[in-house]
């Protein structure tokens, strides 16, 4: 692989992040919650919810937000990554 082709793995990537937190924070007022209860949810603290709505992927963050995420808000994972 070359490092053009890297580079745009690596914005293609990171586009799909920048959607996924986007969508945390909207399927959050959605449904009405709090990021109290939000944060809950998925198992992380409001902190960590904070940056991850501003954007900021947490170092320990893990898989495991989308799914809880996909199955509270009862939608298929991959979703998550495209605009809601």
């Amino acid at each position: 692989m070359n490092e053009q082709t890297k580079t745009k793995i690596s914005e293609q990537t990171r586009e799909e992040l920048d959607v996924f937190c986007r969508n945390v924070k909207t399927l959050r007022e959605r449904h009405g919650l709090s990021k109290k209860e939000m944060a809950k949810i998925l198992g992380v603290g409001v902190e960590s919810l904070t940056k991850i709505e501003q954007g900021i992927i947490p170092r320990r963050a893990s898989v495991s937000i989308v799914i809880k995420l996909a199955q509270h808000c009862n939608i298929e994972p991959h979703k998550l990554f495209t605009l809601l």
